[in-house]
């Protein structure tokens, strides 16, 4: 039986027919026009300059997107962070709202002399970053709809494969603002342009449409190597090649997962999805242990967002099959001078 939020997301996406979808797919776009209603005159409020954004001392980079998960932003928030201090000798700090704590931990590891503060109040937390941690900049995790904050650079990401949903706004569909909202980035970073399946051609001509054509850069998550969560080393890439796997994963787009996996010469024998953010428990992974065993798989590989839910939850033995961990990096590998223009203009002019 599917919970609650993997159904409701089902409606969203429209993968459940039938009378009764039908119905809530009605109340929930009633939903969607209330929510988008509240969207426009917050947007609108804030252009028209009725109500005043706060202004922080510290340069201010948003990485946001406009669809609920599944952009890359946590990697894109890394990369970004790891440019400004090893080419512009940056103090950046990084705000986030806290609502996935693998997220959180995940930036931890990858930015360890990188303050990250989490909470809603973000206006605060600008404050502390400048006050108490020396920050130069601040990098809004999530900021593209979060106006009370003035920004000095918007960034938005694009998931190739999934750029729109089906052109509704949520809870009827993944976006949290029209398409139109795009007007307002600085860049357009589209990911997993190498997906198989990405629409490029739809992204390109929505964006000529609204005259940001300009304005992108095109990236994609590169595999740089795999380690052994129980044992905590690397294993390097090729230890996958015609290995007999089980992909776990809980994140909102898992087909590139799979693909990055596969064109490494990973066997993949089954595959256990969970909804994006999904808290393991030890029952979830004695299970998937018993059904790779049915398979004869000989590790089951996940995500490095996952594994840091894992390895919190020290869930890496319950299995009782070794886990990996498939290392990723967020590449652009295209347009890329136009981020550097950018910064170099921001620090620079």
């Amino acid at each position: 039986m599917p919970s609650f939020r993997r159904y409701i997301h089902s409606l969203m996406t429209d993968k459940r027919g039938g009378p009764v979808s039908s119905a809530l797919k009605f109340l929930l776009w009633i939903c969607s026009l209330v929510y988008g209603l509240f969207v426009g005159i917050l947007s609108r409020g804030y252009e028209k300059k009725f109500f005043t954004p706060y202004r922080p001392d510290p340069k201010v980079i948003s990485v946001g997107n406009i669809t609920v998960g599944g952009t890359g932003k946590t990697q894109a928030v890394i990369t970004l962070a790891n440019i400004l201090i090893e080419r512009y000798g940056k103090r950046p700090a990084v705000l986030i709202r806290g609502y996935g704590a693998d997220e959180f931990r995940m930036l931890q590891e990858e930015l360890k002399d990188v303050p990250v503060l989490v909470g809603p109040d973000r206006i605060s937390n600008s404050k502390r970053a400048f006050y108490d941690f020396g920050a130069d900049t601040v990098i809004l995790d999530d900021g593209f709809q979060h106006f009370k904050i003035r920004r000095d650079l918007d960034i938005v990401l694009i998931d190739a494969m999934q750029p729109f949903g089906n052109g509704r706004l949520i809870p009827r569909g993944i976006l949290r603002e029209a398409p139109g909202a795009l007007k307002r980035a600085d860049l357009i970073i589209i990911n997993k342009t190498d997906a198989e399946g990405a629409k490029m051609e739809e992204i390109y001509r929505t964006l000529e449409g609204m005259g940001k054509a300009s304005c992108v850069l095109e990236a994609v998550y590169k595999p740089f190597d795999i380690y052994d969560l129980g044992r905590g080393r690397s294993i390097g890439l090729k230890s996958i090649e015609e290995k007999r796997l089980c992909l776990v994963s809980s994140i909102a787009n898992p087909g590139y997962f799979r693909q990055n996996i596969l064109n490494l010469g990973g066997r993949i024998e089954l595959e256990f999805t969970f909804m994006d953010h999904y808290n393991y428990k030890e029952e979830d992974f004695s299970r998937i242990g018993e059904e790779c065993r049915l398979f004869d798989a000989e590790f089951i590989i996940v995500t490095k967002k996952d594994a840091v839910k894992i390895k919190r939850l020290s869930l890496w033995g319950d299995a009782a099959i070794p886990i990996l961990v498939l290392e990723v990096s967020f590449d652009i590998v295209k347009n890329e001078n136009r981020l550097y223009d950018r910064l170099s203009g921001l620090y620079n002019g």
